[in-house]
């Protein structure tokens, strides 16, 4: 079954003010003894927009799959903008573009497990929302097989299907079925266009997504359960702070990056 829902955590991007060229070249490392540090938080305001429901029995594996983030009344619940303490926007990512050298990035790829029927990143109970680098593997491990179903004992059907997302358009990456629990895809990461993120989807399930944004360097963030972050180690300079949400929108602002220093960048997003 193609999925046809949409949701995914908040990105905040920063990119350098200079232009960057289309032949960009690799990231190198190099000391960085004045870098500065920027922190900030995320917030919502506002009342925060209903969950969506999918109805169980549409579904493969229905029994299994409503044991986890069930309204109880055979739903799976999808909360697409979830609030934190202090109306701390969750499942933010924040990144820095167009910095060619600077402190270590070893970036090990991307992973992923499927969980009760959700995709989780990176290890979080609650996060849809991770960070993938262009050419570098991610991997999608099955945790789920049901027991009480002899077609799922060995392992719940789930299939990865990966797309390149570049505003309304979307292009298959891969498609591929993962039926045992413990079996591991391993696939590279393959991004196109300019500006696309990664989204995997299910296609047995097509209430389980999470996105993804592409990075270049280690100057990146997931935020915290109450939607701050902080990345240190900035070569100082002037940048342009981007938030992105894909129902909320995006928002920007301009941050000088002292050396030695911290810059602050905060923003507030509301249900349009």
């Amino acid at each position: 079954m193609k999925g046809c829902g949409r949701f995914a955590g908040v990105v905040v991007g920063i990119v350098a003010l200079a232009t960057v060229s289309a032949a960009r070249a690799e990231y190198a490392e190099a000391p960085v003894a004045d870098g500065g540090t920027l922190a900030g938080k995320v917030t919502f305001k506002g009342a925060v927009p209903a969950p969506k429901t999918f109805d169980f029995a549409k579904f493969p594996n229905p029994g299994f799959c409503e044991k986890t983030d069930s309204d109880g009344k055979g739903h799976r619940v999808v909360q697409e903008v979830k609030v934190g303490k202090d109306n701390g926007l969750k499942d933010v990512v924040v990144y820095i573009e167009g910095i060619e050298k600077g402190k270590p990035f070893k970036f090990n790829g991307t992973d992923v497990k499927t969980d009760g029927c959700r995709f989780l990143v990176q290890g979080g109970p609650s996060t849809f929302a991770g960070v993938v680098v262009k050419k570098a593997e991610i991997r999608v491990e099955n945790m789920d097989a049901d027991p009480t179903d002899p077609k799922a004992a060995t392992g719940v059907l789930h299939n990865p299907h990966a797309y390149e997302v570049a505003g309304a358009n979307n292009s298959t990456i891969f498609n591929l079925p993962l039926p045992e629990k413990g079996q591991i895809l391993k696939k590279p990461v393959v991004l196109r266009k300019k500006e696309s993120i990664f989204k995997l989807e299910c296609d047995q399930h097509n209430f389980m997504q999470a996105f993804f944004q592409p990075v270049t360097n280690p100057y990146y963030a997931i935020v915290g359960e109450d939607g701050s972050f902080s990345i240190d180690g900035i070569p100082p300079g002037t940048y342009e702070v981007y938030a992105w949400h894909p129902t909320l929108g995006k928002q920007e602002a301009n941050v000088t990056i002292p050396a030695k220093g911290q810059a602050k960048a905060d923003f507030a997003f509301a249900a349009k």
